[in-house]
């Protein structure tokens, strides 16, 4: 066989592959080496314009006006499937409008997937016109100012990311929801103090997934404001960072889970204010998964003589966030709530907090630790006064039908250390379940 068969000839093997696996080939490259390919031969001059995916970068140009020059080379004949912009670096005269009319003539491509993310907080919205998008199936603005729809169509749009997003009305997300007839997903950071997002209003048939964030001090929130939700096929629902004060959820799926990091204004004397904890949960009575916070949970013990969770019945798995100093008394109370529980995750917290004086545990046992629990995973910093060892002592004596108690100690988020022989100690407490396996793992960073 002779050395050097087709080096010597000049072939170039890779010019000669098709077209699909050239752009994957871009595609692992900079758009500086993209485009540097040009000079490689006169089927590579103009191949780079016709890559499906773009992703530019503001810093990679020495002006706005230049990057809209290079992008605009790519509208006529653009097999552009992908987008996203990233304006991440103050470069020399920025002009946010200058933007505008290039985004827009993007996106009258047969785009699918386009992203929009603006870090330069100090610097206006990017401003964005949305309007007819038969091919969109992905969108993802950060900081970006929407103006006023008209007609507007996204009929293959499937998700939909929305950050501190400046909308021209406050019946915007609606608009864009009910535009949307296949949507999935939806995210919604907001800012309520600068965003003027008003009422969340979701009202979709296809909605699988959402997420709403709300920032903002709660004096900045008037009374009216409002978070209705009506999506049958709900399947996940995230709630953070909301004051709430009027949420109601007219429709949603069945064993829908939800996790929940919100807090609640209910400092007034009137009737109707005291019971908001309760007329929040009581939404997701259907629940059949729930992650609640520690800000959530600490609200609903502030008011729990006024304001006691309703039962989830169709709940069988829960994570919630507790300091482990409050959790001995916090834990039966909790799970009450929850008579059909068989997964319980529970994340300790390293916090002091005042104590207040209390009698003995109650002597009827939650009826979930008798009849349903068969799983508790806890995860807890070595606390000074060892709460962490009480709980498994709780559940260990207490728990009929347990098969797995483990406990997750963090040796590193305190100096506290327990005493030589202590741990051996909690495998020879009496187990009520006789199933019951007992383990302690270390958790890792």
């Amino acid at each position: 066989m002779e050395r050097g068969v087709g080096r010597s000839s000049g072939e170039d093997r890779i010019s000669s592959l098709p077209e699909e696996l050239l752009w994957l080939i871009l595609d692992s490259f900079t758009l500086k080496d993209v485009v540097r390919t040009s000079v490689l031969s006169s089927r590579w001059r103009y191949f780079w314009l016709r890559v499906p995916r773009l992703e530019l970068n503001i810093s990679d140009f020495p002006n706005y006006d230049t990057c809209v020059s290079f992008l605009d080379k790519f509208q006529n004949g653009s097999n552009l499937s992908e987008f996203k912009l990233n304006v991440v670096r103050h470069v020399l005269g920025f002009k946010e409008s200058v933007f505008e009319p290039c985004l827009s003539r993007v996106l009258k491509h047969k785009i699918q997937r386009f992203e929009v993310v603006n870090r330069m907080y100090w610097i206006q919205l990017i401003p964005l016109t949305l309007s007819v998008c038969e091919a969109l199936v992905c969108i993802r603005l950060h900081m970006v100012r929407l103006n006023d729809f008209g007609s507007l169509s996204l009929p293959c749009l499937k998700i939909m990311h929305l950050e501190y997003v400046q909308f021209p009305t406050n019946d915007a997300v609606v608009m864009l929801v009910s535009c949307s007839p296949v949507l999935e997903e939806l995210v919604i950071i907001s800012n309520r103090t600068t965003d003027d997002v008003g009422d969340i209003r979701v009202y979709s048939k296809s909605l699988k997934s959402l997420s709403l964030t709300l920032c903002g001090s709660i004096s900045n929130v008037p009374y009216g404001e409002a978070v209705v939700i009506d999506a049958p096929r709900l399947k996940y629902l995230s709630l953070n960072g909301c004051h709430c004060r009027n949420c109601k959820i007219t429709n949603m799926g069945a064993s829908i889970k939800v996790d929940i990091d919100v807090t609640f204004d209910s400092t007034d004397n009137n009737l109707w204010q005291r019971s908001i904890v309760h007329n929040f949960f009581n939404n997701f009575s259907c629940a059949g998964e729930m992650i609640i916070s520690w800000d959530t949970l600490m609200c609903i013990q502030i008011n729990r003589d006024f304001n006691p969770l309703p039962k989830f019945h169709d709940m069988s798995r829960l994570c919630v966030s507790m300091p482990s100093e409050a959790s001995p008394k916090l834990v039966p109370s909790v799970l009450e709530s929850c008579p059909n529980l068989k997964y319980l995750t529970m994340k300790l917290l390293p916090y002091s907090i005042e104590e207040e004086k209390s009698g003995p545990p109650p002597a009827v046992l939650p009826r979930c630790l008798v009849s349903s629990l068969e799983s508790v995973d806890i995860e807890s910093p070595i606390t000074r006064k060892a709460t962490e060892l009480k709980l498994v002592r709780y559940f260990l004596e207490n728990s009929a039908t347990l098969k797995k108690l483990a406990l997750r100690l963090d040796h590193e988020r305190t100096r506290n250390k327990h005493k030589r022989g202590v741990l051996k100690q909690l495998f020879e407490i009496p187990r009520r379940s006789n199933l019951c396996q007992f383990v302690i793992l270390k958790t890792t960073h």
